[in-house]
């Protein structure tokens, strides 16, 4: 089942609505391009190569960038936030669910300050 289009994300309490604009096989593309700034959402998902043990890896990721755009007095900054998920083919998804689970709910807002202020 494919991720809902658009994808809606809160930046600064304001909902933001990023339009798919490309998609293929393993990936989608979200866009939404603003006067000041754009933000960029990709969601893949991936076989890697096969491993000297003879197992194969799936890898799948969803990221975020903002692009602040260049003023007259300030540069261009760029933001991104990712999250992946790596798994061994023949592992049981529904186990490794939980996994991801896990991590996503130690993403909290307090969660996110503490590793921006390099704490550990």
């Amino acid at each position: 089942m494919a991720f809902s289009d658009p994808q809606v994300v809160t930046i600064a309490a304001a909902a933001k609505n990023l339009a798919r604009i490309d998609s293929g096989k393993g990936y989608s593309e979200y866009y939404l391009g603003e006067a000041t700034q754009s933000f960029s959402m990709f969601i893949r998902s991936a076989k890697l190569k096969y491993e000297s043990d003879g197992r194969r890896k799936f890898r799948h990721n969803i990221s975020l960038r903002q692009t602040v755009f260049a003023t007259v007095s300030t540069p261009e900054v760029i933001r991104e936030a990712s999250f992946t998920i790596t798994r061994y083919e023949g592992d049981d998804p529904a186990a490794f669910d939980d996994v991801g689970l896990a991590i996503a709910a130690i993403v909290t807002a307090p969660n996110v300050v503490k590793l921006n202020n390099f704490e550990s």
